[in-house]
């Protein structure tokens, strides 16, 4: 047995070993944040299908106002209307946090009933509106929460991603790794066992 070879394979096999352990306890803690982030999209799965169901059926009553409206004044005068009213909401941006996980938020501003000037109007145009700017809140709760949900199944997604790399590439070939170096070693040691033995008979029939 080449004793300095010996040592080289012992110590790579303890190396790898400890890699393979340390990879092992790595995949627990990433398959721990994996099922704490799918407990959070668990929780907001109910609040978010409670608010889209609410904002459809407000947007629903502002659809059907619309259409009672353009029924009245038709599409070319609504045109012209969209060219004189000024925009009466504006759209910001905020960074927010939720559970650890940083997402742009937006808020809306500036809400003011429009301006019509002296154009003749229908009632449910107005009537329309006025839903509609009752409904921004849970609006913006829902844009809110479904950026909080595709940030967290996304989240998700990357430790399952991580996971299956460990599960199916890091540790197989640390334990073949690990397989080869050992049976490299035991034949080694067994080939200086023949020898010793070989060498006591020798000696021993001198």
């Amino acid at each position: 047995m080449v004793v300095g070879s010996y040592v080289k394979s012992r110590l790579t096999l303890l190396r790898f070993r400890l890699s393979e352990r340390l990879y092992r306890r790595v995949r627990k803690t990433i398959e721990d944040a994996r099922n704490a982030t799918i407990q959070k999209i668990r929780v907001i799965i109910p609040r978010l299908e409670e608010v889209r169901k609410k904002v459809y059926e407000d947007l629903e009553n502002v659809s059907e106002n619309l259409k009672l409206g353009l029924a009245r004044v038709g599409i070319d005068e609504v045109g012209k209307l969209a060219e004189l009213v000024p925009e009466t909401v504006q759209v910001e941006y905020e960074v927010k946090e939720y559970e650890g996980i940083k997402f742009q938020s937006i808020k809306f501003t500036g809400i003011t009933s429009p301006n019509y000037s002296l154009t003749n109007i229908p009632p449910e145009f107005d009537y329309a509106i006025n839903l509609l700017y009752k409904s921004l809140d849970r609006l913006l709760e829902l844009l809110n929460l479904e950026n909080i949900f595709y940030m967290l199944l996304a989240k998700a997604k990357e430790y399952q991603r991580m996971i299956n790399a460990i599960d199916y590439v890091i540790l197989p070939r640390l334990e073949d790794a690990i397989k080869k170096l050992k049976l490299a070693l035991e034949e080694e040691e067994r080939e200086d066992f023949v020898r010793r033995k070989v060498i006591l008979t020798i000696l021993g029939g001198a």
